[in-house]
C-alpha cells in the first residue's frame, strides 16, 4: 500500500500542476485546423494562396436602399475605412470606396450611374433591386486561434453605426463562422458540462449510497480529466467543436472502472475488515479493470487514422486520459478508500437481489434471435443517414450568425468562393482567350447556387468601358490584343489593383472565382463536378485546377466519412486482439464480439432515426460506442473465465458474475447516461448529438451485456 500512496501522491501534485496549465486551454475552430495536410488538393491550394493570396474575405451586407444619398455614402465610407484599419484586413471593396477612389468622395449622381450603367458591380457590391449593398473586406488573419475572432470583433464594431442609423448590417464569411462557433462551443461547453457532471454526482450517490464512496470515485475521475486536459494544454493543444466532447467522456470512462473497485469493496465489506477488503478487491478487479482500459484506449488510439487533426487529437488524448484514470483508479482510489473509511454497501435499489437471468439462461437462443432482428433493423436505418458539411447548422437557430447566414439570399455576395486557377496557352487578355475565359465564366454562374463569378475579363470590360467614356455599348471584352494591352498599360490604380487580384503578372494565368451562396453539401459538391468537368475540357493548350479553402473541407470531410470507416475496422481488430491476449481463450474473444458491434449499430440507427446527419463530430460515434461498450464486457468475460478456469460451468459462471458485477455495470451506466443527457439540452448541436447518442450507445452497451453476453455463452455451452 505504501508504493500505492507514492503513485497517489505524485498524481496529486501533477494534477495540480495540470490544473495551472488548464489557464492556456483555449477553443480553436480555424477552418486551417480541419483541412488536413499534404495531398494534391492541398498542394494546389498553396499554388493557389502563392499566386493570388487569400480567399477568405468577410462580407457586410447593408440594407435599407437609397445608398446614393451624401449622408448615407459619408456612413458607409466611415465604416469601409474603420474595417480598412482592422488588423489582417487586406483590401475593402464597396460603393463607399469606388466613391473615394475613384470620384473623390464627391459627385454621388456620377457614382450612381457609373454603378448602374454596367453589370459589373450587379450581385457584388449593389444587388439588382438597389435595395441591399456590399462591403467585401479581403482578409488574411494573423496566426492564432484568437486573430478571427479579434477580426470579426473589430468588423462588427466598425458596422455598429449602421445599426444605430436605423440599417440592417449582416456579416457572413469564414472569420464570421469561425469567431461564432468558437464562441458558442466554449459557451456551452461552460454551461452543459458542469450540468452533467452534477447529474452524474446524482446518479452516484443513488447508487452507490455513500457521501464518502462517491467523494472517492468522483475525486479519481476528476483527477484523471485535470490530468488528461492539462497534458493537452502543455502541448499547447486547444479544444474545438469536437473535442469539448473529452472531458465529460473521460469523466464517465474514469468512473466506470473506479465503480467497479468500489462496489466490490462495498460488498466484501459486509463480512470482512477495511484492509482485507480493499485488498481482496483489488485483487479482483484489476485484472478487468486493466484489461479494459487497454481495449478502450486501442479502440480511441484508432482515430489516429483520421485525416483531421482535431479528430486525431480526440483520439490519442482519450487513449492517454483512460490510461491515466487507470493508474488513478488503481491508486488514488484505494487510498482514498482507506483514509476515508469507506463503509459497507448496507442499503441498496433492489439490485442485489435481482437474480440477472431473464430469459438468457433457459431461451438463449430467443434472446439472440431478437437481438439479430433488433441489429438488421438498425442496419436498415442506416442508409437514411445523410452526409452534412454545413457549420452553420451546428449553430442555435437563434443565433445572430445563424440570422445573417440564412438570411443572406441570392440578390447579393455568397457565402465563400470556389476557385479555378487557369492556365492559358498565350497572353490571357488575347481575344480567343477571354472567350475560353468568358464560356468557363458563364457555365459556373449558370449553377443556381453561384451569386456572381469574377474574373480578369470583367476587369477588362470595365476597363473599356471607361475608356470609351462610360459608353454603356462598350461594357464589352475588347476586339483585339493590341487594344487589351493599351486597356492594361492605361488602368489607373483601382483598375490595376482589381486585374493583380485576378491575373498574374506572367500573362498566362488566371483566377475565376465563383461567389457561392449555398452551404449544403450535395449543391455544392455539384458545383465542384461542373468546375471540374470545365478543366476536363479546356482547349488544348490549357490547364487549370479548381481549388479554395472551403473545397478542402468538405473534401477532408468526405474523406473523414471513409477513413472513420477504415478506423472502425482497426478499432475492432486492436480492441478485440487484446481482448484475446487478455482473456487468453479463443471462445470468450469470440463472444465478445457481437455484444459490442450492438451499440455501434444502434448510435448509427439513433442517428438516422433523429435525422442526425454524419459530420466531423458524429463520424466519431462508432469508435466513441466501441469504448463505451467494450468495458463492461471486458468485467463480465474475465469474471467468467475465472469462475470457468476453477471448474465451475460457463452457465452457472455467467449467473454468478452477474449477481457479482451487474450492480456496479447499472450504476456505471445510470451515471454515464443521466451526465450524457444533460449534454443534450445544450444549444450546440455537436454537443447535443454527442450525448444523445452516447446515452443511447451506452443503453444499448448494458442491454447487450446483461441479455445478449450471457445468451452467447449459454447457447455456446449448450452446444458443446
Amino acid at each position: 500500500m505504501r508504493a500505492r500512496r507514492l503513485v497517489a501522491g505524485a498524481l496529486v501534485l501533477l494534477a495540480v500542476l495540470a490544473g495551472w496549465q488548464l489557464r492556456s486551454l483555449g477553443v480553436d475552430n480555424r477552418l486551417e485546423r480541419w483541412l488536413g495536410g499534404g495531398g494534391a488538393d492541398a498542394a494546389a491550394y498553396e499554388r493557389f494562396r502563392r499566386d493570388f493570396g487569400s480567399d477568405e474575405f468577410l462580407l457586410a451586407v447593408v440594407g435599407g436602399g437609397d445608398f446614393f444619398a451624401p449622408d448615407t455614402l459619408e456612413l458607409l465610407l466611415e465604416a469601409a475605412e474603420r474595417l480598412e484599419a482592422l488588423p489582417g484586413v487586406v483590401e475593402v471593396r464597396g460603393i463607399p470606396i469606388l466613391y473615394r477612389d475613384v470620384f473623390g468622395a464627391e459627385d454621388p449622381e456620377a457614382l450612381a450611374e457609373e454603378m448602374g450603367s454596367t453589370p459589373f458591380y450587379r450581385g457584388l457590391f449593389l444587388s439588382a433591386d438597389g435595395e441591399l449593398a456590399g462591403l467585401l473586406a479581403e482578409v488574411l488573419p494573423a496566426e492564432g486561434p484568437a486573430a478571427r475572432r479579434e477580426l470579426v470583433a473589430g468588423a462588427r464594431a466598425a458596422l455598429a453605426p449602421l445599426a444605430a442609423a436605423g440599417r440592417e448590417a449582416r456579416l457572413v464569411g469564414s472569420p464570421a463562422l469561425i469567431a461564432a462557433l468558437d464562441e458558442v462551443s466554449r459557451r456551452e461547453a461552460e454551461r452543459t458540462i458542469p450540468i452533467a457532471l452534477a447529474g452524474s454526482l446524482v446518479m452516484l450517490a443513488l447508487m452507490l449510497r455513500s457521501a464518502r464512496a462517491m467523494l472517492a470515485t468522483s475525486a479519481s475521475a476528476g483527477l484523471a480529466v485535470v490530468l488528461t486536459l492539462g497534458l493537452a494544454a502543455a502541448l499547447g493543444l486547444s479544444l474545438n467543436m469536437v473535442s469539448t466532447a473529452l472531458p465529460p467522456l473521460l469523466w464517465v470512462l474514469a468512473l466506470s472502472n473506479s465503480i467497479h473497485l468500489m462496489r466490490r469493496y462495498q460488498d466484501l465489506r459486509l463480512d470482512t475488515a477495511q484492509g482485507e477488503a480493499l485488498a481482496r478487491a483489488l485483487a479482483e478487479t484489476t485484472r478487468p479493470c486493466v484489461l479494459a482500459a487497454v481495449t478502450t484506449a486501442a479502440g480511441f488510439a484508432s482515430l489516429a487514422a483520421a485525416v483531421m487533426a482535431p479528430v486525431r487529437e480526440l483520439g490519442w488524448l482519450a487513449a492517454v486520459g483512460i490510461l491515466l484514470a487507470l493508474a488513478v483508479n488503481l491508486t488514488l482510489t484505494p487510498v482514498l478508500v482507506e483514509l476515508l473509511r469507506v463503509p459497507a454497501f448496507r442499503r441498496h435499489l433492489g439490485l442485489g437481489t435481482v437474480s440477472w437471468q431473464w430469459g438468457w439462461r433457459s431461451r438463449p437462443r430467443t434472446v439472440l434471435a431478437v437481438a439479430a432482428l433488433a441489429v438488421v433493423a438498425g442496419l436498415a436505418a442506416i442508409p437514411a443517414i445523410r452526409v452534412e458539411s454545413d457549420p452553420v447548422a451546428f449553430l442555435p437557430a437563434g443565433h445572430p450568425t445563424t440570422g445573417d447566414f440564412r438570411g443572406l439570399d441570392e440578390r447579393l455576395g455568397g457565402f465563400y468562393t470556389l476557385e479555378l486557377a487557369l492556365e492559358a496557352p498565350a497572353p490571357w487578355y488575347a481575344p480567343e482567350q477571354l472567350a475560353v475565359i468568358g464560356e468557363v465564366g458563364a457555365r459556373l454562374a449558370a449553377s443556381p447556387i453561384v451569386s456572381r463569378v469574377l474574373s480578369p475579363l470583367d476587369v477588362l470590360a470595365k476597363l473599356r468601358h471607361w475608356d470609351r467614356g462610360l459608353d454603356p455599348a462598350a461594357y464589352a471584352p475588347p476586339a483585339t490584343t493590341l487594344e487589351a494591352e493599351g486597356l492594361i498599360a492605361g488602368a489607373g490604380d483601382p483598375g490595376r489593383r482589381a486585374l493583380a487580384r485576378l491575373a498574374r503578372p506572367d500573362g498566362r494565368t488566371v483566377r475565376v472565382s465563383a461567389l457561392v451562396n449555398e452551404l449544403e453539401q450535395g449543391r455544392f459538391l455539384e458545383l465542384v463536378a461542373t468546375a471540374r468537368e470545365l478543366v476536363r475540357d479546356l482547349p488544348d493548350g490549357w490547364h487549370g485546377e479548381v481549388t479554395g479553402q472551403v473545397l478542402l473541407l468538405v473534401e477532408a470531410q468526405r474523406r473523414l466519412v471513409v477513413t472513420q470507416l477504415a478506423s472502425l475496422g482497426l478499432a475492432l481488430l486492436l480492441v478485440f486482439a487484446v481482448i484475446g491476449l487478455g482473456l487468453r481463450s479463443r471462445r470468450l474473444t469470440a463472444v465478445a464480439v457481437p455484444p459490442n458491434l450492438i451499440p455501434i449499430v444502434a448510435a448509427f440507427a439513433a442517428m438516422a432515426a433523429f435525422r442526425m446527419p454524419l459530420d466531423a463530430g458524429t463520424v466519431m460515434v462508432a469508435s466513441i460506442a466501441l469504448g463505451i461498450a467494450v468495458d463492461n464486457t471486458v468485467h463480465v468475460l474475465e469474471h467468467v473465465r475465472r469462475r470457468s478456469t476453477a471448474g465451475q460451468p460457463v452457465t452457472d459462471a455467467a449467473a454468478a458474475t452477474l449477481r457479482e458485477v451487474a450492480p456496479a455495470m447499472v450504476a456505471t451506466t445510470a451515471t454515464a447516461c443521466a451526465g450524457f443527457l444533460a449534454l443534450a439540452t445544450s444549444d450546440f448541436v455537436p454537443i447535443r448529438d454527442f450525448g444523445v447518442l452516447a446515452t443511447v450507445a451506452m443503453a444499448a452497451a448494458l442491454a447487450a451485456d446483461l441479455l445478449v453476453l450471457p445468451a452467447l455463452l449459454a447457447a455456446a455451452e449448450g452446444r458443446r
